[in-house]
């Protein structure tokens, strides 16, 4: 039976939902940290980014120094890492992290921090499931360039080719697929409000993921 050499997964908007937490806790951290009010509308045009890429248009937008980046992380982190550990994973994500690491070798391409990255798959008890983590402290480009795919992927010592990656954003899509990976876009995290068309599928729900018929299908 066919099966994928390697299984990449995203988790802010796959595994856990935390865009409202982390929008939440970087109003109040701005607006703590540098007396800056972030605009509603600022929160749709961030979403699916990685930290790295937040700060840096950040800093062109605000005209932030170095040193009002760093106070904000910090504040940012003082609230945010405590909170993820009670954030709840999404329908069916701890389930399909199991089964995923039962078929094939799986790692975790994020957008954000190797810290924060590690608070929520240790509080959902996945961690140890994982082969690597790719955080955005591991790279210099993140989605929707295919950097943090590929450097999994060597991690891993596999071909991209031969890949899946589970993804809920549009520039986590295209950073997979620029990576030359196969790739199935799930709706729950993103709740249908994002165009992921240009996923090889779509699927509603992680309930939904058959990684062995995606196999079949794609491979």
């Amino acid at each position: 039976m066919p099966m994928f050499d390697a299984i990449f997964w995203d988790m802010d908007g796959t595994i856990v939902d935390t865009e409202r937490v982390v929008w939440e806790v970087m109003l109040k951290a701005f607006r703590e940290a540098a007396g800056i009010e972030l605009p509603a509308d600022l929160f749709e045009k961030l979403l699916g980014q990685s930290e790295l890429d937040f700060y840096r248009n950040m800093v062109a937008l605000y005209a932030l120094t170095p040193e009002d980046v760093a106070r904000i992380k910090e504040t940012f982190d003082r609230e945010y890492i405590p909170r993820l550990a009670t954030v709840p994973p999404l329908p069916g994500a701890v389930e399909k992290v199991h089964e995923t690491a039962r078929l094939a070798p799986i790692a975790l391409v994020t957008g954000s921090t190797s810290t924060q990255a590690s608070a929520v798959i240790n509080a959902l008890e996945i961690g140890h499931l994982f082969r690597d983590i790719v955080a955005c402290d591991m790279y210099e480009r993140g989605k929707p360039d295919p950097m943090p795919f590929l450097i999994a992927a060597e991690n891993l010592g596999v071909a991209p080719a031969n890949c899946l990656a589970i993804e809920d954003s549009p520039s986590g899509v295209r950073a997979a697929k620029a990576a030359g990976m196969k790739v199935v876009g799930v709706h729950e995290g993103n709740k249908g409000k994002y165009d992921i068309a240009h996923a090889d599928v779509e699927i509603a729900s992680l309930h939904d993921l058959d990684v062995q018929k995606l196999a079949r299908q794609l491979g």
